[in-house]
């Protein structure tokens, strides 16, 4: 699935699990769930998190609502 993604996307696959990875901490952090996590992680994940989606990301994820539903 991946790989067929990012062909449609013009985009790897790592950028498309990073873009994934993100939307789901996002969805944790609005809704204060606790991560615990070692300190070296966290700062990776307050880095990824909070920089700005990538024209990959956002031009996939425009991509990605015009795909239906997989049954997966």
């Amino acid at each position: 699935m991946l790989r067929g993604l990012g062909r449609t996307q013009g985009t790897t696959k790592t950028q498309i699990v990073l873009s994934a990875l993100r939307s789901v901490f996002e969805e944790n952090f609005l809704e204060k769930k606790t991560i615990l996590l070692p300190e070296d992680q966290y700062q990776a994940l307050v880095e990824l998190v909070g920089s700005p989606l990538t024209p990959q990301e956002i031009e996939g994820r425009k991509k990605l609502k015009k795909v239906p539903d997989w049954n997966l």
